[in-house]
């Protein structure tokens, strides 16, 4: 599961089969390690710990040197339990009186000034001095990230570390200018440990903060840069880096226990009053989906299960990619293949998470839609009697699978499996027509027709963008209308856009195979929300005004007409709330923020994990795909780009600061978050996906959807340059 909530994470806790109340304080360690790493299955490792060294006060000399050579020649007491825990440590003097060192694996010299100044007796650092040691503290968080560390531990080593720690977390309410505030009374090690927790946190790192300047750096990460304490395991420890050192074997136990620990069955007599729902669950590559895999389908439906969720599978860690097909382009033909089966559901959570799901962990996601049964092919249980089998050997946890979930096992017809290598729980099924699709792709490079393996949608699709060929999936093709069927989409409040549906009122039909939709394009961006997931070509007919999206003719018959068909993408919105819950959306157009009270809102914009601009002042800030760069985005001063450019817009509604702020283009690959500056209340925001508000927000992350695309018709006619043109210079009003 994909950040879980507070709940979520106590109640899968609570569930594993563990002596009630056995796991004690590894409990409070498992739902913190789960929150910080916002999944049930966290893990403790690779891990860096991370030693920052700098002297505090008037005294010129310093107090650390020996402490920082024991530690580089391996001699410390924290450098002999960091070998033997598996953790790599590195010192970083970000404000020593003694002389740097010569740069090595263990050592780096990073001085933004020799010593600190008295906090008594004048500001101790400045805010310069402050903001150049945060960077170095980024900087360490970068390097930990590029080197595959998952959790980064930290703390300071350095005479009255720990009294200048307190004099920084004693702080609650600094002014427009935090790191003058924090630098008055801090020291470079705090500096540095919040930029570490701040730039780790934007990075997905886990950190953990068990001494007191460790704590009061995340004190500070938070003031500076909100949301970021979230990602951070705090504790009481030793100085020098050591009290981390002894909570790391905790986080790996806690981490052994949440991925490997069964799950407590509970037997509820309220569940046996009830009928038990049977539901399938078809996991596979479905690369492309294939008749058998429809008739896999139609049979369990017949076998009296109630429902099918087939689930296309993301990428695995353990193996080779085989796929060919992008994920956008298989969950198109795998909602193709299934739409128009009853009581199936096409679960694309893997796809759109770019992730894979383990078979095991499908009991716990899908656990409350019924009793659930795990369809697998026969060659998966061969070697089941001698515990050999690919769910023995291959799955996550496969000998508790074997022994407790449920199977639909796969069969050709005659050729069912041995009794002796069935698990205790299964039921056989004996399905024909099974074909590799390796094979069908295979084919298809070679010139050669899907037809008859897979369905007709699905072959039509294939042929039409040229997938599994080795050529260039074009984000244009034309295509001839024959026997065109229609779902048509009228605005229902406007006459002009009903007696424009008249004419085509006759190619209605139930199966259709295309949208037709008439009106302006709020009605356009809302037949898209609506319809997407039918997978159907939309044609647009302006029955409204400018009607960017929208043809301004097309023949009643539509036989033979010709069509240009421009695929489109859709942005996945990920956005938080205030009370810390997530929502995820679909836009088509644009998704923004804005202030939601008299102060203008202050925000900061993330491009591709790394922070572009600290700190927006305005009253909001717009993210536009090219359908809707003519809408909002060009009201904010943006410029209208083709529907095929592969970019965003980035745009800004009366931005204050940075001065001179212009939009700009972005590639689609990138993504782009907002997150909000307040922290007290002061200045919140709201979101908006497609015009439609999602109430106030805290941050909003913003990215291409990798299953979710719209095909957008048009006639030959359309002149996308002309049309730019009218919605960049409208024509004049009479005088």
């Amino acid at each position: 599961m994909s950040n879980p909530t507070p709940n979520e994470i106590r109640d899968h806790i609570a569930a594993l089969a563990a002596p009630e109340g056995g796991l004690g304080e590894l409990m409070a360690i498992a739902e913190q390690l789960c929150r910080a790493q916002g999944t049930l299955r966290p893990t403790g490792g690779p891990r860096r710990l991370v030693l920052f060294a700098a002297d505090h006060g008037p005294d010129a000399e310093s107090r650390v040197s020996d402490a920082i050579h024991d530690l580089t020649s391996g001699a410390s007491a924290t450098a002999v339990l960091a070998k033997a825990t598996g953790t790599e440590l590195i010192v970083v003097d970000v404000g020593t009186w003694c002389d740097g060192l010569a740069e090595s694996p263990r050592y780096r010299c990073r001085k933004t000034r020799s010593g600190s100044g008295d906090a008594g007796a004048g500001p101790a650092l400045t805010a310069d001095e402050f903001r150049a040691a945060f960077a170095a503290g980024q900087k360490e968080a970068e390097l930990a990230h590029a080197a595959g560390v998952r959790v980064l531990a930290a703390d300071a080593i350095g005479a009255d570390s720990a009294v200048v720690a307190e004099r920084v977390l004693a702080l609650h309410e600094p002014a427009d200018d935090p790191m003058g505030v924090f630098g008055a009374v801090g020291g470079s090690d705090v500096a540095a440990l919040a930029g570490l927790v701040a730039k780790a946190s934007e990075l997905g790192l886990t950190v953990l903060a068990a001494g007191a300047p460790a704590r009061a750096g995340a004190h500070v990460a938070e003031r500076v840069a909100p949301g970021a304490a979230a990602r951070v395991i705090e504790g009481r420890g030793s100085p020098d880096g050591l009290g981390a050192l002894l909570a790391l074997p905790a986080l790996d136990a806690a981490a052994a226990v949440l991925a490997r620990t069964a799950r407590r069955h509970v037997d509820r007599p309220a569940a046996r009053a009830k009928p038990t729902r049977k539901v399938a669950v078809f996991t596979g590559s479905f690369d492309p989906p294939t008749t058998y895999h429809r008739k896999v389908v139609e049979l369990l439906r017949e076998k009296g299960f109630d429902e099918v969720i087939v689930r296309p599978s993301g990428p695995r860690c353990d193996g080779p990619e085989v796929e060919h097909a992008k994920p956008v382009h298989r969950a198109i033909l795998t909602d193709l293949a299934f739409k128009d089966v009853p009581g199936v559901t096409v679960d694309l959570s893997d796809l759109d998470d770019a992730t894979f799901t383990p078979h095991f962990s499908l009991d716990d996601l899908l656990g409350d839609r019924g009793e659930l049964w795990h369809v697998v092919p026969a060659e998966f249980v061969t070697g089941g009697r001698a515990s050999e089998s690919a769910i023995h050997n291959k799955w996550e946890l496969g000998l508790d699978a074997w022994a407790t979930r449920r199977f639909v096992v796969l069969h050709p017809p005659g050729a069912a499996p041995d009794d002796d290598d069935l698990p205790p729980k299964c039921q056989l099924l004996a399905v024909d027509g099974h074909i590799a699709t390796a094979d069908i792709r295979l084919r298809v490079f070679q010139h050669g027709n899907a037809r008859p393996d897979v369905s007709e949608q699905v072959d039509e699709y294939i042929r039409r963008y040229h997938l599994f060929t080795g050529l260039t999936i074009p984000r244009e093709t034309r295509v001839h209308l024959s026997g065109p069927r229609l779902k048509i989409v009228a605005a229902d409040r406007s006459e002009k856009a009903l007696r424009a549906a008249e004419p085509f009122r006759h190619l209605e039909s139930p199966d259709p195979t295309h949208i037709l939709v008439l009106g302006g394009d709020g009605t356009m961006l809302q037949a898209i929300r609506d319809h997407w997931r039918l997978r159907l070509p939309f044609l647009g007919l302006n029955a409204g005004t400018l009607g960017f999206l929208m043809n301004e003719r097309l023949p009643p018959s539509l036989e033979n007409t010709e069509i240009v068909l421009y695929r489109m993408p859709m942005m996945r919105v990920d956005a938080e709330l205030p009370d810390g819950k997530r929502v995820q959306s679909l836009a088509f157009a644009d998704a923004w923020v804005e202030r939601d009270s008299g102060q203008a809102a202050w925000l900061k914009i993330d491009v591709d994990g790394h922070t572009q601009v600290p700190r927006v002042v305005g009253d909001g800030l717009l993210v536009a795909t090219p359908a809707g760069s003519s809408a909002y985005a060009r009201a904010m001063g943006a410029t209208s780009v083709p529907l095929t450019a592969p970019v965003f817009t980035l745009a800004g509604s009366n931005v204050f600061r940075p001065r001179f702020w212009k939009p700009v283009a972005l590639p689609e690959t990138a993504h782009v978050s907002f997150t909000t500056l307040d922290f007290n209340g002061k200045r919140p925001i709201r979101g908006f996906i497609d015009g439609q508000p999602i109430g106030p927000v805290k941050s909003m992350h913003i990215r291409v959807s990798t299953v979710a695309n719209v095909e957008l018709g048009f006639t030959p006619e359309f002149d996308l340059s002309a049309r730019l043109l009218r919605s960049m210079f409208p024509p004049s009003d009479p005088l």
